[in-house]
């Protein structure tokens, strides 16, 4: 067997106010930002990757 850890693809939680839903955005390719969609009405969000990071993983969207 196999006991490596599993790590899943890079995501960040956002509350879309538009809509009032949580949703998740996930790493793009590049890896340069974090991509999404409000899942009611389609409205984008991305946000740039910090090179100083952040010690949230939860964001509000507007």
């Amino acid at each position: 067997m196999d006991n490596e850890k599993k790590t899943g693809r890079p995501f960040v939680g956002i509350f879309f106010t538009c809509c009032k839903v949580y949703s998740r955005i996930y790493l793009n390719k590049p890896e340069t930002a974090f991509v999404g969609w409000c899942p009611k009405c389609a409205a984008k969000v991305e946000m740039k990757v910090s090179p100083t990071g952040s010690t949230s993983r939860f964001f509000t969207a507007g």
